[in-house]
């Protein structure tokens, strides 16, 4: 047997032994749940992403991501997540935004990953990965920026393979994203006006699929956005629509019945400006004029509206005087002129021509203020790109088409430009990318573009948050907006493009103040269901006080949140019932007053109180603690006193207890007595 001694400390000692270990599991049952990030470190195999494009979205908010895997059953799956989320070892994945897109066949058996995702603030700072439902691929930086005045890099012609060396031309192309994006960080996107490759076929039998790869190489397509143009060279083999994603993509102007493949044209915004994007391949050109006329009747208030196009329109070198870019020159500048087209962009002739300000067919006289700049010109700029990679340059025509060139040159280098602007203001830079020194500059004005102050409001805008997270911290912001926009005048107030933002923001604030009252109305009705259930059912005078203070903090609601009060009939019936004790208590004082003040009046004229007996009675009442009478407290003091002495005195002579204790009793009754 073991002992009892020996058997609670066993008990203890289990009890203390189990106690450790269900808390410890619990811990870790905590931190398992709680710990939702994934490590970036997952498996990235080349199989699985390669090819990764961002395209440009409908406007600055959206982002549209492509790119090829041998994973033909995946689920395409975009995770975006502020950069200041990450930790720059485990992807954030608890606090991404997710989205889904679709799938379809691309070139050479590989799968074409499509994701649109939307909700990008400006001037703020993203990561994100891919998937596949299995996979993910490495984490990626993508940063937004101011849209009010905004850049962008201007790509004439890569034309990976066009050298006849792949690797080469992919080398050119990489080394000019390189000192472009080093020299000119925080460009907002990229325009690639065609030819992105040249055609597989051409290179003994192979794909084209090795020239994307090398169009794909540099790094910087992971992080800026592209629009993408579809030249010649995209018409020789399919690829283009399953390696970018258009958006605003028309399901019936600039589709090139040879080439499905090569897409349609399509339109996008950024800023105040519209971005028309022709699949010139397609030489119908009264679908081109509907196509814009819908899109600019879309966006009426937009300051600039600028042509991408492949085919070159005015240039000065092989392609000037094909057959097919004579019919365009011929048949696209009088559209161009009826629509206010402010700039056309294009490429094809691999050489660099910008023209004068052509409207009719001819060069139109500038104003040129000091620094240079054309002040409110008439007519339509024309660019021609040379080739951003150098796989490929054309020799300048001779004799000069002067009535056209303004300025024209072929250097041999690669060369790309950066395109400025702002609410009045469009200018085109051109470097060449050896050794970064300007080629060209040009700069439209426009006197008539919105004053400054609609061009704060629309700052103002655009600095908001977006509605999917905005908070009732930016409730003053937007109604400081609001005030800013109602402050203008209609003729100011056109010029704001961004007030969709603005009435968006407003909508999301409303329903988050309705949240708000709704839980206040709530967390009050509560407080005073609470006070209501603290009322005793069984009422008596002295639950007075609660039924009072709970009929105050009900009065005190509003009647919203008195509808939410669910127990008052409780209360209606405990300050009913509190009324009646008060009447009964009432009726029994005023009865007790009456016989109080009652008194007889003795012969002699003096008055005898007639004092309820009940008074006399009470006050002979012990006090509060008081439970015996003060003689017999002495009467038993005395008798403990007498015990201890008896006590010592036996222990000491040893005298007869018995005898001891008889006379003790009797002096006891003496005393009592």
């Amino acid at each position: 047997m073991i002992g009892h001694k020996k058997l609670a400390a066993l008990v203890v000692m289990l009890t203390v032994t189990l106690s450790g270990s269900l808390v410890t599991s619990g811990i870790a049952a905590t931190n398992s749940t709680g710990n939702n990030t994934l490590t970036a470190e997952a498996v990235d195999s080349t199989s699985n992403f390669t090819d990764i494009s961002l395209s440009v979205g409908s406007n600055p908010t959206d982002l549209n991501l492509t790119w090829y895997s041998l994973n033909s059953k995946g689920t395409a799956t975009v995770q975006v997540a502020l950069k200041s989320d990450y930790n720059g070892t485990s992807f954030p994945a608890d606090k991404a935004r997710v989205f889904t897109g679709t799938t379809s066949l691309g070139n050479n058996g590989f799968t074409s990953y499509k994701v649109n995702t939307n909700g990008f603030a400006e001037s703020t700072q993203y990561v994100y990965r891919l998937g596949d439902g299995t996979n993910w691929s490495p984490v990626y930086n993508y940063n937004t920026y101011q849209t009010s005045q905004y850049s962008f890099f201007y790509m004439g012609d890569p034309q990976i393979g066009a050298g006849g060396d792949i690797a080469k031309d992919t080398a050119g192309w990489v080394d000019t994203m390189n000192k472009a994006t080093k020299q000119f960080p925080s460009t907002n996107f990229m325009v690639s006006i065609g030819d992105q490759i040249n055609n597989g076929g051409e290179l003994n039998g192979q794909s084209n699929e090795l020239e994307y790869s090398g169009y794909f190489a540099p790094d910087q397509l992971k992080n800026i956005p592209i629009a993408a143009i579809a030249g010649n060279h995209e018409t020789y083999g399919a690829g283009h629509t399953t390696h970018f994603d258009a958006p605003n993509m028309s399901t019936q102007y600039g589709n090139f019945a040879s080439q499905p493949t090569s897409g349609a044209d399509y339109y996008f915004t950024y800023g105040n400006t519209l971005f028309m994007a022709l699949n010139s391949n397609d030489m119908n050109e009264a679908e081109h004029e509907q196509f814009m006329k819908d899109a600019i009747a879309k966006n009426p208030n937009a300051t600039w509206k600028i042509v991408l196009m492949h085919h070159s329109i005015y240039s000065s070198a092989n392609h000037e005087t094909d057959a097919d870019i004579i019919q365009r020159r011929g048949d696209l500048p009088p559209i161009i002129d009826s629509l206010g087209i402010d700039v056309v962009l294009d490429g094809h002739d691999h050489e660099y021509t910008r023209t004068y300000q052509m409207k009719g067919g001819q060069a139109q006289k500038v104003n040129v203020d000091a620094e240079g700049r054309v002040i409110d010109p008439a007519g339509t700029l024309y660019m021609t790109a040379n080739s951003a990679s150098g796989s490929k340059y054309y020799k300048l025509q001779d004799p000069n088409n002067n009535y056209y060139e303004a300025k024209k040159e072929q250097l041999n280098t690669p060369t790309f430009s950066r395109v400025s602007v702002t609410s009045d203001s469009f200018t085109i830079t051109t470097y060449r990318a050896d050794n970064m020194t300007i080629t060209d500059n040009y700069t439209i004005v426009k006197s008539t573009a919105p004053q400054q102050a609609a061009v704060n409001v629309n700052d103002q805008i655009n600095n908001l948050p977006n509605a999917d997270s905005i908070s009732l911290n930016d409730a003053d912001k937007v109604q400081a907006a609001r005030n800013a926009y109602n402050a203008l005048d209609a003729s100011q107030q056109k010029f704001t493009t961004n007030l969709d933002k603005l009435t968006a923001d407003e909508s999301k604030i409303a329903q988050l103040q309705a949240a708000a009252k709704q839980q206040a109305d709530k967390q009050a009705a509560d407080a005073v269901i609470a006070a209501i259930n603290a009322i005793p059912d069984n009422i008596v005078l002295d639950a007075n006080k609660k039924v009072s203070d709970a009929d105050a903090a009900y009065n005190a609601l509003t009647p919203a949140q008195k509808a939410l009060v669910t127990n008052y009939s409780k209360l209606d019936s405990a300050k009913k019932d509190v009324a009646k004790l008060q009447q009964s208590t009432s009726n029994g004082s005023a009865a007790g007053n009456n016989s109080d003040s009652n008194s007889s009046a003795t012969s002699n004229g003096t008055s005898t109180s007639t004092t309820p007996t009940t008074t006399s009675v009470a006050t002979t009442l012990p006090k509060t603690g008081q439970f015996v009478d003060q003689n017999v407290l002495i009467a038993l003091g005395v008798l403990l006193i007498a015990m201890g002495s008896a006590v010592m005195v036996i222990y000491k002579k040893k005298i007869n207890l018995k005898d001891t204790c008889s006379r003790l009793f009797n002096s006891f009754r003496h005393l009592r007595a």
